[in-house]
């Protein structure tokens, strides 16, 4: 969190009033609906707050450079070349290479704070690599998947619901950032 919150903040901050005021009025909206409490059913009502996180995570994966040695023989598929690995070869990866491939992103240098939403934007996530592997799969112990990654996007989720909630004035929400 010490790494990716400022730039979740950084991100948000730098999109203007306009975001903030929508995530503000989504966020009271899901929350009035929900008896003026903070729940996981209200949580569930505020697709623009989860796609702005995941787009923070997305356009700057808060740790880039991975390392690991193949525990098999496997192939590596990219969008017109395939790699052979032998186990126990050293692996490296760069998730920015893979979170901003433009043949899976649309403006993959800018930050879209929509671009997770919907059915179309869901079905994104599954190149959202920050975590070792798929947002999409969950951790297992083959997989090196990130264990704590429900709790890493769940944490600036709560975040950013206390900042609109926090503020009288929903173009003030994130004002101070």
């Amino acid at each position: 969190m010490k790494i990716f919150f400022p730039n979740m903040l950084k991100w948000i901050g730098r999109a203007g009033a306009k975001l903030h005021t929508e995530l503000a009025q989504e966020i009271r909206s899901a929350v009035k609906s929900n008896g003026g409490e903070v729940t996981m059913a209200a949580m569930e009502q505020m697709p623009l707050m989860k796609s702005v996180v995941y787009e923070s995570l997305r356009i700057e994966p808060p740790v880039a450079s991975q390392y690991g040695r193949a525990k098999r023989d496997f192939i590596i598929e990219s969008h017109d070349v395939a790699f052979e690995v032998k186990e126990g070869e050293l692996l490296f990866g760069y998730q920015p290479f893979a979170t901003k491939d433009p043949k899976i992103f649309d403006r993959p240098e800018e930050f879209v704070p929509s671009r997770f939403v919907g059915e179309e934007g869901e079905e994104k996530l599954r190149h959202v690599l920050w975590s070792n592997g798929p947002e999409t799969e969950s951790p297992t112990v083959g997989n090196k998947q990130c264990a704590g990654g429900p709790l890493i996007h769940f944490t600036p989720e709560l975040d950013t619901l206390k900042f609109s909630l926090g503020a009288n004035n929903p173009s003030k929400s994130f004002c101070a950032i």
